[in-house]
């Protein structure tokens, strides 16, 4: 009898690590389930959850681009994803489709070394689980075709990278990021040519990515991965994305 059944909501998962995560989590606690990907195009996330809640679901990660829209179907939000105007992770209990935001979490992690303030560029779910993570005097908010004002540039902060650009290997970012600053991306497709052209130090998703699974498997399952786990799942998903690399 299957114990867990989860999975990821968004256009596109089909590049989604979520599923490699989670299944060595399932292992490391030796719990029986399954995690699937859902592509669900706009508009179409209402009539999904209504046949995936029939099933008997533990819980569901949403992703781009439905953040925001999944906040709009639950019956309750967690504090976190009330002030982050966005739900990534929905929890399925008795009478009750409930919403939180473990984006949050995850970012205070991947960010905590770099400087700050933070230049976010994007408007979505993961730039608003940005601003309930920072304080408003470290972040700054570029909408796009904007950029970064020479007048007074700190001579040391970080861009982020909060929307979907990247994940095409040809995309280009709108603005350069400045000489001695590091750039932080929500992303973790390591053939984004754009990116590793850069000279400035780097940060991809992945950490991020992990923070914010174990976040979710803990309300899921009420375990906790600790750091050993957390790491080696780190090392893992490297080894993919670099075998993934190597095969194409």
């Amino acid at each position: 009898m299957v114990e867990f059944q989860a999975g990821l909501l968004g256009w596109p998962v089909s590049h989604s690590l979520s599923p490699l995560i989670h299944s060595i989590f399932l292992r490391y606690f030796r719990i029986e389930g399954t995690y699937e990907l859902f592509p669900v195009e706009h508009g179409e996330l209402p009539v999904l959850l209504a046949r995936l809640g029939r099933r008997r679901f533990t819980g569901l990660n949403v992703t781009v681009p439905h953040k925001m829209s999944a906040m709009m179907i639950c019956d309750s939000l967690s504090v976190e994803a009330e002030s982050a105007g966005a739900v990534n992770t929905l929890v399925f209990e008795p009478g009750d489709l409930r919403g939180y935001n473990t984006d949050i979490a995850g970012f205070k992690m991947m960010i905590r070394d770099l400087p700050r303030p933070f230049y976010v560029l994007g408007t979505g779910g993961a730039a608003g689980a940005i601003s309930a993570a920072l304080k408003v005097s470290d972040v700054v908010f570029i909408p796009r075709g904007g950029g970064i004002s020479k007048a007074n540039r700190p001579a040391m902060a970080t861009v982020v990278n909060a929307t979907p650009l990247g994940w095409d290997d040809e995309d280009i970012f709108p603005f350069p990021v400045p000489s001695g600053w590091s750039f932080a991306d929500l992303n973790y497709n390591p053939h984004w040519r754009w990116r590793n052209s850069l000279q400035s130090h780097v940060i991809t998703g992945e950490k991020m990515l992990v923070e914010q699974a174990a976040e979710s498997f803990r309300l899921w399952t009420g375990h906790t991965p600790g750091e050993k786990l957390k790491n080696r799942v780190l090392e893992r998903i490297r080894e993919k994305l670099n075998e993934d690399k190597n095969n194409q």
